[in-house]
């Protein structure tokens, strides 16, 4: 009886494996470029605006099993930007430190806005150029907005925080102004008292 109790958790759990590890390779794009595969996503997944994020690149070329693709870092930059917006930023991407995971690769970002984001992955794998471009909502998920996260109550948005510190260095600036403009008034006036003084004090002398 035990031995068929554990036969059939054993079933179970190497169906569930086989269930679970499709719905993962999801969040991520897999493409072969030339010889080699590049797969690509977010570092961190489900990704979240305000949050540390960044590329997750792993290079390889396919086989049972793939051969990793070392020494990247030196070859390869990403292009990260915003969808909809004219804002990017390239940086190189840096080998991840685990010795267990080679061939894994990855670029800083944290993101301040939820939304679609673009890779673009390019330079040359041992030699060959290559120019890739992955953007998420398509094989690997947008970023979502951190509100969806935030309990018991929402943190302020990025923007919003941004927009507040402006309008305070606004007001700052012009309190600066008036209060400039109200020392010149007074260094006027006080001239003018002493200018004053010395008049009547002269018209005082020739009585």
């Amino acid at each position: 009886m035990f031995r068929m109790w554990f036969g059939a958790v054993a079933l179970a759990l190497t169906i569930g494996s086989f269930v679970v590890l499709p719905a993962r390779a999801l969040a991520h794009e897999s493409r072969d470029v030339g010889k080699y595969q590049m797969v690509v996503g977010f570092f961190v997944e489900p990704a979240y605006e305000g949050q540390k994020n960044g590329l997750d690149l792993r290079v390889r070329v396919p086989g049972t099993p793939p051969t990793p693709v070392l020494g990247l870092e030196k070859t390869l930059q990403v292009e990260v930007s915003y969808v909809g917006v004219d804002k990017k930023i390239t940086k190189p991407v840096r080998a991840v430190s685990a010795a267990n995971d080679p061939g894994h690769y990855t670029a800083d970002v944290l993101p301040t806005q939820a939304g679609q984001y673009r890779f673009r992955i390019f330079g040359t794998v041992d030699g060959q150029q290559v120019n890739e471009t992955f953007t998420s909502g398509e094989k690997f998920s947008n970023v979502e907005k951190a509100s969806v996260l935030t309990f018991p109550d929402e943190l302020p948005q990025v923007r919003s925080i941004e927009g507040a510190a402006n309008d305070a260095q606004t007001s700052a600036d012009a309190a600066a102004s008036a209060a400039s403009n109200a020392r010149v008034l007074a260094i006027a006036a006080l001239a003018l008292a002493v200018i004053a003084s010395g008049a009547a004090l002269r018209a005082t002398m020739r009585r």
